[in-house]
């Protein structure tokens, strides 16, 4: 009878998720719960959005009980097909798929340090571009690679720029090249700044090439991804819009001198460190017919799904994509003839900004919170903060 019982007990404690990470003295067995992470000594635990195991999650695992560190995320079966994420903060919504922290699932196949053609990285970087590579350089596995791999392929995107430029393939696998390497700079945690903010200056050119692509295709089109999206509209439209997390920006204008485009590109905060706002980035650019900068008067009104006047002073900023810093223009009025009002019978607020002409980058947003403040590890990153131990500390550019 002992014996059995004692045989009950083992299978019990071998249940999936129900370790815990501290319990783990080496490297390998502590990443192979898919739920720690190794910090060089000890085994700790992984932030709630890059755990693979939801069994750690889930009401008698490990991150659940007694403690309630991270919830299982009950998605529907073909978000488990795109995307990543099991597990989320005890603090989001109950299965909500964060927007700003969705992990793209790591392909089963392909290669991080070279095209499925065997042409390495480096070797990419020193042939003479040319039409029929492109394709090939769309089979290197970003999700797979290390920030060196990262880096070196941001540089064979921007060499190969002014042949993606006439592509005659749709821009998808651009857009979610981006994508990737997005979240790759966003997970990274080995990095320093002198290496992350000129890696990050790369992927705005990529970014930029994007663009102007999309202006010599002269086509409407809107791309939302988690970390950031793209949308570009006729003049003749009189509005364009982008969805974030809990909001839409809408990008209005009564009259334009010449017929053009107007371009938007929104990108996420948090994944350069920063908490407290509520919107994302929003920048817009407008040009003519023939892609030259054209002049606009312009508004933009935010639209939120909850009551804005009883959170704590609203701020209008800028930012500097350049240098990864944001300027506090601003506070907000809130009252029906304000900046910002809620309308009780709708549920949601809006918040107008007018005028405007110059080709801005805004976002709203409550006091930002200081490094100092921030608790979690997942929220505090570079290059704006610094997580050292347990502490997130000001990371100065």
């Amino acid at each position: 009878m002992i014996i059995f019982i004692s045989a009950i007990l083992n299978v019990v404690n071998s249940f999936v998720g129900d370790l815990t990470c501290s319990s783990q003295l080496t490297q390998s067995t502590c990443w192979n719960l898919g739920y720690c992470f190794w910090d060089g000594s000890l085994c700790q635990i992984e932030d709630c959005y890059k755990i693979d195991e939801i069994a750690a999650c889930r009401a008698t695992g490990a991150l659940h009980s007694p403690t309630v560190i991270c919830n299982a995320i009950e998605m529907e079966s073909y978000q488990y097909q795109l995307y990543a994420n099991v597990c989320n903060e005890p603090s989001d919504d109950p299965n909500e798929l964060v927007q700003h922290y969705i992990r793209y699932q790591e392909p089963k196949s392909g290669y991080p340090d070279k095209s499925s053609d065997g042409i390495t990285l480096a070797l990419w970087n020193t042939l003479f571009p040319q039409y029929g590579y492109i394709q090939q350089i769309y089979t290197i596995q970003i999700l797979k690679q290390s920030m060196v791999q990262l880096d070196q392929t941001l540089d064979i995107y921007i060499r190969y720029g002014s042949l993606f430029l006439y592509d005659t393939y749709w821009t998808y696998d651009q857009e979610k090249a981006i994508a990737y390497m997005f979240q790759q700079l966003r997970d990274d945690t080995t990095l320093i700044n002198t290496n992350k903010n000129p890696m990050i200056t790369k992927l705005w050119s990529v970014v930029d090439n994007l663009f102007e692509r999309f202006r010599i295709i002269g086509s409407n089109y809107t791309a939302i991804y988690p970390l950031y999206s793209i949308s570009q509209v006729s003049l003749s439209r009189l509005q364009a819009e982008l969805l974030g997390r809990k909001h839409v920006a809408t990008f209005k204008w009564t009259q334009y001198i010449q017929n053009g485009y107007v371009q938007l590109l929104g990108y996420d905060l948090h994944q350069f460190g920063f908490d407290g706002q509520l919107t994302q980035v929003y920048e817009i650019n407008v040009y003519d017919s023939g892609h030259n900068p054209l002049a606009l008067t312009y508004g933009i009104i935010y639209t939120f799904p909850y009551d804005v006047s009883i959170l704590p002073t609203i701020y209008l900023y800028s930012f500097n994509k350049a240098t990864l810093q944001e300027t506090q223009i601003r506070a907000l009025t809130i009252g029906t003839f304000n900046d910002c009002s809620y309308d009780a019978i709708t549920l949601k607020s809006t918040c107008k900004i007018y005028p405007l002409t110059a080709n801005t980058q805004y976002f709203i947003g409550t006091s930002l919170t200081a490094c100092g403040s921030i608790t979690k590890r997942y929220q505090c990153k570079q290059p704006r903060c610094l997580w050292t131990g347990s502490i997130c500390t000001n990371n100065p550019p």
